[in-house]
């Protein structure tokens, strides 16, 4: 049975390093429907942890700009103790931080699997930078990650 750590949920060290491997942070779309609910239904007899950044209330960096920080200060946290990245991104120009959390994972060398709506604009420059390949459809990434888990081996073993 997987784990679960939300970004309502204090985030203390000791206790993310006894999470279950592999920990996947579920980056992207916050918004409208919980498209990471499809990741725990399919995987939900896999030993590993989700990492979820969504929020049950969005922090307004302009009204609470202390609630953003520790909000980001989070991100940062479950990013370092992930072992991969996977991330849905919704149409238009939203998924700001979840462009910056992409590179972020790429420069430290770990796996990230990406894919998004049709109408999500700046797909270009992601594959260019980065090389990924992007999956057209939820579904899709939901295949591409559990081919991941199947050869996944712990970085310790």
């Amino acid at each position: 049975m997987y784990s679960l750590l939300r970004a309502d949920e204090p985030m203390a060290p000791v206790a993310l390093a006894k999470l279950p491997q592999p920990r996947v942070y579920l980056g992207g779309q916050c918004k409208g429907r919980d498209w990471r609910l499809e990741f725990y239904y399919r995987f939900e007899r896999e030993t590993l942890t989700f990492i979820n950044p969504r929020r049950d209330s969005f922090v307004d960096p302009e009204l609470d700009p202390a609630g953003h920080a520790d909000q980001v200060s989070w991100e940062r946290k479950a990013l370092d103790y992930a072992d991969w990245g996977v991330f849905w991104l919704g149409e238009g120009l939203s998924n700001q931080a979840a462009r910056v959390e992409i590179g972020y994972l790429l420069g430290a060398n770990k796996s990230v699997l990406m894919g998004a709506e049709k109408g999500f604009m700046g797909v270009e420059h992601l594959v260019g930078f980065s090389g990924l390949v992007v999956a057209s459809s939820l579904d899709g990434l939901l295949n591409r990650f559990g081919s991941l888990m199947t050869g996944w081996q712990s970085p310790k073993a």
